[in-house]
């Protein structure tokens, strides 16, 4: 789970506008799946557990959100069908994953903690017109890896 203040700077970064479409890879309680259904025109949001997509879903449905998927998936394996406006990955990856791009329309914007503790950087993708990526970092944070990602090859000796 994000740090509420991370939470919020994520939320911030993205500058979501009410007529974007959003993906969120990690569902978790369903908190960050609420405000980006308030902040934008529809959400998907995949987690892997399902135990925590039956929870978040009673949670929205008990609020009345209503312009929310939720999807059991495993994100680090498969990807619902996109493209998006918003990608808002909520777990961390040790390097970008070509695929999370992918998902992002042209103008579109990703938000993901990359790196490997100790050192890991929030960081705001901006997807150009074309294939043109704009990164920018934002923060140092700490937070847990998505399960099943894939880790970079290590040298061995």
């Amino acid at each position: 789970m994000m740090q509420p203040s991370v939470e919020g700077r994520m939320l911030q970064a993205l500058a979501i506008s009410p007529a974007d479409t959003i993906l969120e890879i990690g569902t978790g309680s369903g908190y960050v799946t609420a405000c980006l259904a308030q902040l934008g025109a529809s959400v998907v949001s995949v987690d892997i557990h399902d135990d925590f997509v039956a929870a978040a879903g009673k949670k929205l449905e008990a609020q009345g959100i209503a312009n929310v998927t939720l999807q059991t998936l495993d994100a680090c394996r498969e990807l619902p069908d996109g493209p998006f406006d918003v990608v808002a990955i909520t777990g961390s990856l040790p390097e970008m994953d070509p695929r999370m791009l992918d998902a992002v329309k042209p103008g579109g914007r990703l938000f993901a903690v990359i790196g490997e503790d100790p050192v890991m950087e929030a960081c705001l993708y901006r997807r150009g017109d074309g294939n043109d990526w704009q990164t920018t970092g934002l923060f140092e944070t700490s937070l847990k890896a998505l399960r099943h990602v894939r880790m970079p090859s290590r040298f061995s000796f």
